[in-house]
């Protein structure tokens, strides 16, 4: 009975030392707040930039053809998009031609009425990425809200964020910055 009792607590002790490990993991992918409160920017190192997809879906067809053009990437399931995406719907309504959406989703009917509940289905420049398949495929870009950088059609840059003005911000430096180099 000692034994038991023993092996059941040992098991015990081991399965709260797991809990706490995994709990530590999931903290760590989670940015710490900027000095202003609002979480950081962080570049996906895993996205292959420098690449020009095999083909472009409709809806971001116009992206091959801008010397710079941005595309956001949001989630179905990612709470963070539901924020952005409204943020995205008045930002379309002005009707910049360099800019487009990514809606991935599990399945298309979700992407859609995402896109519906948030006024996105509205523009062209809108693809429901049913599963991520073409993101992750052409991009290895597998994580939302992300903000994807093209230069003439080419991946320049991949970003995670979490504050649509601060990506903004930074994407335009980047072109800035990309500009004054070539």
């Amino acid at each position: 009975m000692i034994l038991f009792l023993s092996i059941v607590v040992f098991l015990l002790a081991a399965a709260v030392v797991v809990v706490f490990a995994m709990l530590g993991e999931l903290a760590s992918r989670v940015p710490a707040p900027d000095d202003d409160g609002r979480r950081r920017i962080e570049s996906i190192d895993t996205a292959n930039t420098g690449h020009r997809p095999s083909y472009w879906p409709a809806g971001l067809t116009h992206v091959a053809d801008q010397e710079y053009a941005l595309v956001l990437v949001l989630s179905s399931t990612c709470s963070s998009c539901e924020t952005i995406a409204g943020q995205v719907s008045k930002m379309l309504d002005r009707g910049p031609a360099n800019l487009a959406v990514i809606v991935a989703c599990p399945a298309r009917e979700r992407g859609e009425h995402f896109a519906a509940v948030h006024g996105i289905d509205r523009h062209d420049a809108l693809f429901i990425d049913e599963d991520g398949v073409w993101v992750k495929g052409e991009f290895a870009v597998d994580t939302s809200p992300a903000a994807l950088l093209f230069r003439n059609g080419t991946l320049q840059s991949a970003l995670l964020f979490w504050d649509l003005p601060a990506v903004l911000n930074a994407v335009g430096s980047l072109s800035t910055a990309d500009r004054e180099v070539a």
